[in-house]
């Protein structure tokens, strides 16, 4: 169950660790599993591409998709809830434009827009400690705003130009920013200062198209960890250094995201049929899950189980 017909392309947790979502093709679906029955709980289709998602319960049971013809479909237990269709390509805000519109969900209806500097927004992160959201432009501006206020409260030409393809706050002291670009190139920041703390070139000249902060057993390392993923790896390394901890093996290029959680579930996604699962310094970087099992797919069509307790 754990694959596409012909590609997978998101993946997603829910906030309590219980169920794991990942979309694909074709036709553009979604599918659902459940982690404590290690089986798929349902799968739902869509008339067109899905963009990008977010779990908005602590579940399965609410989800919003925003989709390739720029309609936004909210989705509950039972199935498809609501659909609206939005001006521009733009969910919570952004898209290849310099608007931001935010949908108010409990409303059902467009606020008005902000606009940015920047020419075009990429990407944006949203910090859980202080509420400030960060956006990356495509011409390399980084721009931090207030959500109650209209205009930006700081930005910041980070990449000479170079299109800013991922942002992410850290969620323990909101302090740390990170930015990534379109040339490979991820800049760690103290929100209080202009220049860079860490710079980390990934050597690899593609875009990065993920970036995540890591706690989870990282008490005896001391310190946090960056997981930063490009279209051909994922580097794993010091917050306070710069240095690396793991890399993924190129031959599990190309990868479209790893995505690492609370429970200690790592996913590494590529641009292939198959959702696949890295579990590499897994006992460093998280705790195990209940199960304590490894599963493994390659170019066959056998996927293997191993028991990690065993």
């Amino acid at each position: 169950d754990l694959e596409f017909p012909a590609v997978s392309q998101k993946v997603k947790f829910s906030k309590d660790g219980k169920f794991f979502m990942a979309t694909g093709l074709h036709p553009p679906q979604v599918k659902v599993y459940e982690l404590a029955d290690l089986c798929m709980k349902f799968e739902r289709t869509f008339t067109a591409e899905i963009v990008d998602f977010q779990v908005l319960s602590e579940d399965y049971s609410k989800m919003a998709f925003i989709c390739m013809d720029r309609s936004v479909n909210f989705h509950a237990k039972f199935g498809a809830y609501h659909k609206i269709r939005t001006p521009r390509f733009d969910l919570l805000a952004l898209g290849f434009s310099p608007e931001m519109y935010r949908i108010n969900l409990e409303q059902g209806r467009f606020m008005s827009p902000v606009v940015s500097k920047s020419q075009a927004i990429n990407c944006c992160g949203i910090s859980p400690i202080h509420g400030l959201m960060a956006t990356g432009g495509e011409d390399g501006l980084l721009e931090c705003w207030d959500p109650r206020s209209r205009e930006s409260i700081g930005e910041l030409d980070i990449a000479g130009g170079a299109a800013i393809t991922a942002v992410r706050f850290d969620d323990e002291t909101g302090m740390n920013l990170a930015a990534g670009n379109k040339e490979g190139i991820v800049q760690l920041f103290d929100i209080r200062s202009s220049k860079p703390m860490i710079t980390k070139d990934h050597m690899n000249g593609v875009r990065i198209v993920d970036i995540k902060f890591h706690a989870v057993g990282m008490k005896d390392l001391g310190s946090r960890k960056v997981v930063s993923t490009d279209t051909r790896s994922a580097k794993i390394w010091d917050t306070a250094t710069g240095n690396n901890f793991t890399v993924t093996p190129p031959h599990l290029s190309p990868l479209a995201k790893i995505w690492d959680t609370a429970t200690g579930n790592n996913f590494t996604l590529r641009l292939s049929e198959r959702c696949g699962l890295l579990r590499r310094q897994g006992r460093d970087l998280a705790y195990c899950p209940e199960t304590c099992d490894l599963f493994v797919v390659g170019s066959s069509p056998e996927m293997y189980r191993i028991n990690l307790e065993q």
